[in-house]
């Protein structure tokens, strides 16, 4: 939240959704643009890794903001959770002296002051200035309670502006709220678990329940009373970047709507209060992820076994882009989120990312970079992944700063043995030779179809490798084909 002095906007930033406030622009999403002329004073309990001075990283924070989000001062001492409680603050500022001062007063008594030069009229401030505040898009945690604003103006010759507001004090009272209760609402989708009981069926976050890491959270493995039921992955949502409640109400609204064979299936969800008790409950699938059949300890998957996960994964996403009554996007596709039954039917899960594309929306963009570096984009991850469980490598990354171009090393190397008329030289060297050559050659294939850089050159949607016609048609890769510097950022079907 922000307490702010500038012009009255017919409209808003172009970036001002976000950490942005509803005051300034988003330099790396609009380069070219310019926000309005605003003075404001904001009240953070959130640190922007981006944005936020990285000395109070993870600390709750009062900053003096000049035309943009990064703050001129900011306090330095508080912690996290200090800005909670009824809150007094009382903002001054001398047009004579250009100094502007900003004294806190916390629940406990204590005090924080922070100070700065700021000159209205270099800022560009206008003389006829709309005084007010404005709050992050997010979910958030404060309030105001009360706030007055006086004003004197100063004699013509030691105005700073004609008619503009040359000493003033904002006096602000306000409180933090406290955590969200549990949600009174009844989902039609899913079970809804109490706290207490899925605390006790995965031992309190035991660390030997815990099963993974995921994008947005630990994976822990759950043992319910209900003896009719068998054991779960519970998944705590510790990292919600932008998660708000609302977007956690949408997330189970739409896993709990669909049904295919090889998605995980969303069993629950629970909401004890605060962002720290947001879990989900997934059916636990047996047999570990595909990345450690890959690349780990797991027992070795053969052909048979590879293109039978190839084709549930295409399946599920084929499902996911047309078979739902919105397109979603799952944006993050990679071995650790296809989990293996005993049969090694492939189950994608880990939906910590997906998004919906409305009807009438033609893309979905967005500024935040989440997901792998080396899977991103649904269509290009895809192509990615049949690369890698048919040579069995990683798609390492080479970094450079050209367009964040991120080069990577298995495609160049796949299309290279294409290019050369041996692709299936790229083939896991694990196998023996003991594949199908015709559906090797056909699945490298349709990766690189799927990672090209001319999207009207590109299966419309790659997952198709599922359907017949695919796997029979007579493929060849384009000329001039390079990876869409798209699959490493978030990018559309």
């Amino acid at each position: 939240m922000a307490f702010f002095v500038g012009p009255s906007l017919p409209t808003l930033p172009l970036g001002f959704r976000g950490p942005f406030l509803g005051l300034f622009d988003n330099p790396l999403e609009h380069p070219s643009s310019t926000s309005p002329s605003t003075v404001g004073v904001e009240f953070d309990t959130y640190w922007n890794r981006v944005w936020d001075p990285q000395d109070i990283a993870g600390h709750d924070h009062v900053g003096i903001d000049v035309n943009s989000i990064r703050s001129t001062s900011y306090t330095r001492g508080l912690a996290k959770g200090d800005l909670s409680g009824t809150m007094s603050a009382n903002i001054t500022y001398d047009g004579g002296s250009k100094l502007m001062v900003v004294t806190l007063r916390l629940a406990n008594g204590s005090t924080s002051q922070i100070q700065a030069l700021v000159d209205f009229r270099d800022a560009g401030v206008p003389q006829d200035a709309a005084i007010g505040f404005s709050a992050a898009t997010w979910a958030d945690v404060n309030q105001l309670l009360s706030w007055s604003f006086s004003s004197t103006v100063l004699s013509a010759a030691s105005a700073l502006l004609a008619g503009l507001v040359v000493a003033m004090t904002c006096f602000i009272m306000m409180r933090r709220k406290r955590p969200p209760p549990p949600m009174e609402i009844e989902l039609p989708v899913a079970r809804k678990f109490s706290y207490g009981e899925l605390s006790t069926a995965i031992k309190n976050f035991s660390k030997d329940r815990k099963l993974g890491e995921g994008s947005f959270g630990e994976v822990y493995r759950g043992e319910l009373r209900d003896p009719r039921m068998p054991p779960v992955a519970v998944k705590r949502l510790t990292k919600l970047m932008e998660y708000t409640w609302r977007d956690y109400v949408t997330e189970i609204m739409t896993l709990g709507q669909l049904s295919h064979r090889n998605l995980v299936n969303l069993v629950g969800w629970c909401d004890g209060g605060g962002s720290d008790k947001l879990l989900l409950v997934y059916e636990l699938v047996s047999n570990k992820s595909l990345d450690e059949h890959l690349h780990g300890s797991e027992s070795l998957l053969t052909w048979p076994e590879r293109y039978k996960i190839v084709l549930g994964i295409g399946s599920a996403i084929e499902y996911l882009h047309t078979g739902y009554q919105n397109p979603i996007l799952h944006r993050d596709i990679k071995p650790s989120n296809v989990m293996l039954d005993d049969a090694f039917e492939a189950k994608l899960g880990d939906f910590g990312l997906v998004r919906q594309v409305k009807p009438g929306q033609g893309s979905l963009n967005d500024t935040v970079m989440v997901g792998s570096w080396d899977y991103m984009d649904p269509t290009c991850a895809f192509g990615v992944l049949l690369l890698e469980i048919a040579t069995g490598k990683r798609p390492r990354v080479q970094r450079d700063d050209e367009e964040l171009g991120l080069p990577n090393v298995l495609l160049n190397a796949v299309r290279e043995s294409y290019g050369k008329g041996a692709v299936l030289e790229m083939a896991d060297a694990r196998l023996g030779g003991d594949y199908d050559e015709n559906r090797m050659e056909r699945v490298m294939l349709v990766g690189l179809l799927c990672v090209h850089r001319d999207r009207r050159k590109k299966l419309s949607i790659c997952s198709r490798i599922s359907s017949t016609r695919y796997l029979n048609l007579k493929l060849s890769l384009p000329e001039h084909s390079h990876p869409s510097r798209a699959c490493w950022r978030l990018s559309i079907i």
